[in-house]
């Protein structure tokens, strides 16, 4: 451990900005008193150590500085060993910020620095987890707790406690019980899917209570179902059977074939979303439109398409001038720029 607390207290002072008449006025001393400790000359008094500390928002050892390689040492058990308090939390940013003013390079601390990011987001979802259980138990037909959850719990490399099967596992019971919960089903059937519970997933397809203007879900589910299962011309054939008056029904059955190079199929759904749709329409469907036709390299109509959510935007929204607006022109322009 090195005790030059001197160039400590003047790292200090200078990272927040503050005289040496400031340190001196908070202390009640004189600021050459202040200038001897940084130059080397005298160390300050013990007693004022609590004080120094205080001003700087530091604890009195984080005065005595340790050398670098023990700094790190130390984080990496913090990380490892200690959990991540409020206090070791800016502990160990303001250790690695110095590491990296020195050598914005420093693998080491890079690393570390992206440790901490992770070990505090993990903290940070897990309380969230917590509290949305404590809601669902209070509230369990409140459609957006269990989409916030599948987003804290719905899994995620970094994610501690947080995939699919813990999803699946703490909801379930709810599916059970609440099967007129839409969000709660239709993420629940997806987690199933994804972890091939098919059998799980099917039972819940056909337990969803929903109201006539969802009834497409049904269809959509059943034929990611089948597409989960090896059965493509199956999965085809049952979202084929999604009303063509349904919009949003189409919408998802055109989202369904695109993601298999179906595309002439996607674009007759994308077309059918958007023209059977009543104002104020959704884009969603012409933009996947725009967005097909540019992957396709059919440019004419991919203007067309940015076009017609210049003009819906204008028609139905009275939006001329909107970042929306401005992004559809750009991209406009760069299509006829190529």
């Amino acid at each position: 451990m090195n005790m030059d607390i001197g160039s400590t207290i003047k790292k200090l002072r200078v990272d927040s900005k503050v005289t040496q008449e400031e340190v001196a006025d908070y202390l009640g001393i004189s600021f050459q008193a202040v200038s001897k400790w940084e130059t080397g000359t005298t160390m300050p008094d013990i007693a004022l150590l609590p004080k120094i500390a205080a001003f700087f928002g530091v604890r009195i050892d984080d005065l005595f500085s340790v050398d670098h390689e023990d700094e790190l040492k130390r984080i990496e058990h913090i990380l490892g060993h200690e959990g991540l308090s409020e206090q070791n939390y800016f502990y160990a940013r303001r250790i690695l910020d110095a590491s990296l003013q020195d050598d914005p390079d420093h693998v080491r601390a890079l690393k570390l620095y992206a440790r901490l990011y992770l070990h505090r987001t993990n903290d940070d979802l897990l309380e969230a987890g917590r509290m949305l259980e404590r809601a669902m138990k209070k509230s369990p037909l409140d459609e957006e707790i269990f989409g916030l959850y599948q987003q804290v719990r719905g899994g995620g490399a970094y994610k501690a406690h947080s995939d699919d099967d813990w999803f699946i596992r703490v909801c379930e019971p709810y599916a059970e019980k609440f099967p007129q919960n839409s969000k709660l089903m239709v993420t629940l059937i997806e987690a199933m899917i994804r972890v091939r519970y098919f059998e799980r997933a099917e039972k819940y397809i056909h337990l969803m209570q929903l109201d006539d203007s969802k009834e497409y879900l049904r269809q959509v589910y059943f034929g990611d179902l089948e597409l989960a299962r090896g059965n493509p011309d199956q999965a085809k054939a049952i979202w084929d059977t999604v009303s063509e008056d349904d919009c949003r029904g189409q919408y998802e059955a055109g989202e369904r074939f695109n993601r298999i190079n179906e595309y002439d199929r996607a674009i007759k759904c994308f077309q059918n979303a958007f023209h059977k749709a009543a104002p104020p329409r959704y884009l969603d469907a012409i933009f996947s439109l725009a967005f097909l036709y540019t992957k396709l390299g059919r440019k004419a109509e991919a203007i067309e398409a940015w076009q017609l959510i210049i003009d819906t935007l204008a028609a139905d929204y009275n939006d001329c001038d909107s970042e929306t607006v401005k992004w559809a022109h750009n991209e406009i322009r760069k299509l006829q720029e190529a």
